[in-house]
Protein backbone atom coordinates (compact mmCIF):
# COMPACT_ATOMS: atom_id res chain seq x y z
CA UNK A 1 0.00 0.00 0.00
CA UNK A 2 1.34 3.47 -0.89
CA UNK A 3 2.25 5.91 1.88
CA UNK A 4 0.58 9.32 1.67
CA UNK A 5 0.14 12.34 3.96
CA UNK A 6 -3.16 13.91 4.98
CA UNK A 7 -4.00 16.73 2.56
CA UNK A 8 -1.95 15.36 -0.34
CA UNK A 9 -3.89 15.00 -3.62
CA UNK A 10 -5.23 11.55 -4.44
CA UNK A 11 -3.19 10.02 -7.30
CA UNK A 12 -6.41 9.00 -9.07
CA UNK A 13 -8.73 12.01 -8.81
CA UNK A 14 -6.64 14.82 -7.20
CA UNK A 15 -9.04 15.21 -4.22
CA UNK A 16 -7.22 16.06 -0.93
CA UNK A 17 -6.84 13.00 1.31
CA UNK A 18 -8.54 12.83 4.72
CA UNK A 19 -7.75 10.88 7.89
CA UNK A 20 -10.05 7.90 8.46
CA UNK A 21 -10.08 4.81 10.68
CA UNK A 22 -8.80 1.78 8.77
CA UNK A 23 -11.32 -0.85 7.71
CA UNK A 24 -8.57 -3.31 6.71
CA UNK A 25 -7.77 -6.23 9.00
CA UNK A 26 -4.06 -5.93 8.23
CA UNK A 27 -3.79 -2.19 9.06
CA UNK A 28 -4.53 -1.03 12.60
CA UNK A 29 -5.24 2.67 13.18
CA UNK A 30 -5.87 5.45 10.69
CA UNK A 31 -5.24 5.72 6.95
CA UNK A 32 -5.22 8.53 4.37
CA UNK A 33 -8.58 8.20 2.59
CA UNK A 34 -10.10 9.69 -0.57
CA UNK A 35 -13.86 10.08 -0.16
CA UNK A 36 -14.43 10.68 -3.86
CA UNK A 37 -12.96 7.45 -5.23
CA UNK A 38 -12.91 5.40 -1.99
CA UNK A 39 -9.14 4.82 -2.12
CA UNK A 40 -7.10 4.24 1.05
CA UNK A 41 -3.39 4.79 1.58
CA UNK A 42 -1.10 4.01 4.48
CA UNK A 43 -0.12 7.12 6.46
CA UNK A 44 3.41 8.41 5.98
CA UNK A 45 5.66 8.00 9.04
CA UNK A 46 5.43 11.71 9.98
CA UNK A 47 1.68 11.33 10.50
CA UNK A 48 2.19 8.32 12.79
CA UNK A 49 4.56 10.30 15.04
CA UNK A 50 2.13 13.22 15.32
CA UNK A 51 -0.74 10.89 16.22
CA UNK A 52 1.34 9.13 18.88
CA UNK A 53 2.59 12.40 20.39
CA UNK A 54 -0.99 13.61 20.85
CA UNK A 55 -1.97 10.35 22.55
CA UNK A 56 0.44 11.04 25.42
CA UNK A 57 -1.66 13.98 26.59
CA UNK A 58 -5.07 12.32 26.53
CA UNK A 59 -6.77 11.95 29.93
CA UNK A 60 -7.01 8.41 31.25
Amino acid sequence: MLEKKIGEPCPTCETPLQRRRSTFRTIVGDVAYCARCCSSFELAREEDRVALAGAEFLPI
